[in-house]
């Protein structure tokens, strides 16, 4: 950290992303992490937007 930015916390917030956005296999063959990992990164990230949208749907 030295500029006092979180790198990791930045890294895994992006990694999180990419697997909410794109397929599995493919997160697995950029970054180099295993398949069983990529498919659960898009599985919580999945999760976490259809909870933020029902959310946000019954808020209006």
């Amino acid at each position: 950290m030295k500029h006092g930015l979180p790198t990791i916390a930045a890294r895994n917030t992006a990694l999180f992303g990419m697997a909410g956005e794109l397929p599995p296999i493919i997160v697995s063959d950029l970054f180099g992490v295993h398949r069983n990992t990529a498919t659960q990164w898009a599985a919580l990230a999945q999760d976490s937007w259809a909870g933020y949208l029902a959310a946000l749907k019954a808020t209006d």
